[in-house]
């Protein structure tokens, strides 16, 4: 994903320069790309979120109006979470569209911060400005933890794919947190 509204695919076992696909809806930058196994899901500063379903070659877009500035799937691959400048995370149904959930607390106004979901999707989590990651329980929407890290903004924040474990970065320092404490190792 780029700054120039396009998402470029490339071939790496043929190592060729030039992308096999170019992909270009967006009407502003690409701020965040995640794959599964055969879709590209996207997140664009002209507020849209894009799903490419490359077995069936199917755009599915959905608009939230605010600035995207990351997004995710579910590990069970039914949803899509979206966080966006106006401090909002939301749940979407990945084959309607319809919004299953909305998050706030967090402030997310003018920076590019992640959102994720945990390794069991049972909570959604979110970077914030305030120096915090904050977690809210998926089903209920209730803040249920305001994780302190920092002095500044937390920008980046990753789940282990398996075990209870969360890597937050934040003022040039990487820190791994275990969900059973939350006591940085």
């Amino acid at each position: 994903g780029s700054i120039d509204s396009t998402v470029r695919c490339w071939d790496c076992r043929s190592r060729r320069p030039d992308p096999i696909q170019v992909l270009d809806e967006a009407k502003d930058g690409i701020s965040s790309v995640k794959l599964s196994a055969h879709e590209i899901l996207t997140g664009s500063v002209d507020g849209r979120v894009r799903r490419y379903d490359l077995r069936t070659g199917q755009l599915c877009s959905d608009y939230i109006g605010s600035p995207i500035t990351s997004v995710c799937f579910s590990k069970d691959g039914q949803c899509v979470l979206a966080a966006s400048l106006d401090s909002t995370l939301r749940l979407l149904d990945k084959d309607t569209g319809e919004l299953l959930g909305e998050y706030t607390g967090h402030r997310s106004t003018a920076y590019r911060l992640d959102c994720v979901l945990n390794e069991q999707d049972t909570h959604v989590g979110c970077a914030s400005e305030d120096g915090h990651v904050y977690f809210w329980d998926l089903v209920e929407g209730s803040l249920a933890l305001s994780l302190p890290v920092g002095q500044g903004v937390v920008q980046s924040l990753a789940f282990h794919p398996r075990l209870p474990c969360l890597l937050v970065a934040t003022q040039g320092q990487v820190t791994l947190w275990r969900e059973d404490t939350f006591q940085p190792e």
